[in-house]
């Protein structure tokens, strides 16, 4: 089993620049199950996918795009990687010379051969079956077989919930909330729900907040990404309260009209957000019913447009 080995950051960081987060992740724990194994390893999808927190359907996805992208060769059912397999020639290729370096003498050297060089620094007495380098398992199948994997390991820690118990509004919540490139994270999400409805949020507050958030995440094409904040995270910072439409949560008109500075200001902050837009119920820039004046969006390159037009960039402007 290999422990410890060289690790190329330059290499690695130019080698995996181009993956999305999930297929990043399923790259990283599949190269280490690989060395570990010391060669390549059985493609236990229940087993891998526990390892990397992913569903099976996800996991799949991630690995087809692994080798589309050449990262990883399946062959026979067993998954390698290049790099790997040359970083594991060379500890294989230090190990034999540093267990030859101990030995001296003739008595030593005619010891060696007849043992193998894989019981070379054996101590007295010990002889390693080279066909078993790990401890327990058949190297083949031992970084897969430990135990129950991860995500089994959460399951059996997490209490099972029967179905048709969600607590009030989290279906619709659910349902409403716009899709992200990973699947829904259910179990968290639930429990951070619980912590909102106990500091006093109303479900149809929070459900009227994650339709709005959807609706902006679909406008600005960010629907299905990974730029799609997960629901537990969104609940957690109580997001809802910035999507809350005039209906849903009433305010109060402002006393004095909003000045071009400031409508200048709001504007560059939409677009450094790419396209938050927190000042409801005005529409955003974007939408044909803003409310930001034409000559400020003028300023920015933007056109007022008809309803249902989105807007488009003027020529002869900054």
């Amino acid at each position: 089993m290999v422990g410890f080995y060289k690790h190329d950051i330059p290499a690695w960081m130019d080698g995996t620049e181009g993956l999305s987060d999930g297929a990043y992740r399923t790259y990283h724990v599949i190269v280490q199950l690989i060395m570990l194994n010391e060669g390549p390893i059985a493609l236990n999808e229940r087993g891998i996918a526990g390892r990397c927190n992913q569903s099976i359907k996800s996991f799949r996805v991630h690995l087809d795009a692994l080798f589309a992208a050449g990262k990883l060769i399946l062959v026979d059912g067993r998954l390698s990687n290049p790099r790997a397999q040359t970083e594991l020639q060379a500890v294989m290729k230090n190990r034999a010379n540093a267990s030859l370096g101990g030995l001296s003498g003739k008595k030593s050297a005619q010891k060696s051969s007849e043992q193998g060089v894989s019981n070379a620094s054996a101590p007295d007495g010990v002889a390693i079956d080279a066909a078993k380098t790990l401890k327990n398992n058949d190297a083949s199948e031992a970084p897969l077989n430990i135990g129950s994997s991860l995500k089994e390991k959460r399951r059996e820690d997490t209490p099972i919930v029967p179905k048709g118990t969600d607590p009030e509004g989290f279906t619709e919540f659910r349902a409403a909330y716009p899709r992200r490139s990973t699947a829904f994270p259910t179990t968290q999400a639930r429990k951070r729900w619980l912590e909102a409805r106990r500091r006093g949020a109303k479900p149809d507050e929070i459900i009227a907040g994650a339709r709005a958030y959807a609706a902006e995440q679909s406008r600005i094409g960010k629907v299905g990404t990974e730029f799609v904040q997960s629901a537990d995270v969104w609940l957690n910072r109580q997001r809802w309260g910035d999507y809350l439409d005039a209906e849903a949560s009433p305010q109060p008109k402002p006393s004095a009209p909003v000045s071009d500075e400031t409508w200048r200001e709001r504007v560059l902050t939409w677009r450094a957000r790419g396209g938050h837009w927190p000042w409801r119920p005005c529409p955003p820039p974007d939408d044909p019913r803003t409310l930001v004046p034409h000559h400020v969006l003028a300023e920015f390159g933007l056109r007022a447009q008809q309803h249902g037009q989105p807007p488009a960039l003027m020529t002869g402007t900054r």
